[in-house]
């Protein structure tokens, strides 16, 4: 997921994304990607294992700051125009590398969340919060074989 978001440029996407996993809003160029792993569960049948490897789906958090090109009375009702460019590039880079370049049997959205943050930062007044369910295959003798 890392390597694809830092991929994005303008002209296929609405922004070129530059900076992913850095907290640091100094150190940051916009728009911003966290990606965190939420929850991970095991859907193997009880009875047996599934064909000599785990059958998993690990539900990723991608928190998405972009910011706004200069001031508005109205950020926060502004910066919904950056999310929505943000959200529509997430979904088509997801859309075109559906099994992450491999690493997984599918990666798809399962939705997202406005928050509005009124910390009088004029120019990133929120952040975007998408989820993101991944399924993958993992071989039991092997865990860092995926997707085989």
């Amino acid at each position: 997921m890392y390597d694809l978001i830092l991929s994005m440029q303008l002209g296929t996407y609405n922004y070129r994304w530059s900076t992913v996993n850095e907290q640091d809003m100094a150190k940051t160029t916009f728009p911003q990607a966290l990606i965190y792993q939420d929850v991970e569960n095991n859907l193997d049948e009880r009875s047996g294992t599934w064909g000599g490897a785990y059958f998993n789906e690990v539900l990723f958090r991608i928190e998405v700051r972009p910011e706004l090109d200069k001031e508005y009375s109205n950020p926060v009702f502004q910066i919904n125009r950056e999310f929505n460019k943000a959200l529509d590039d997430l979904k088509q880079l997801f859309g075109r590398n559906w099994n992450l370049v491999g690493a997984s049997d599918t990666i798809m959205y399962t939705g997202s969340e406005r928050v509005y943050e009124l910390n009088g930062d004029i120019f990133v007044p929120g952040k975007l919060i998408t989820r993101w369910l991944v399924k993958y295959e993992q071989d039991r003798v092997e865990p860092t074989t995926v997707c085989q």
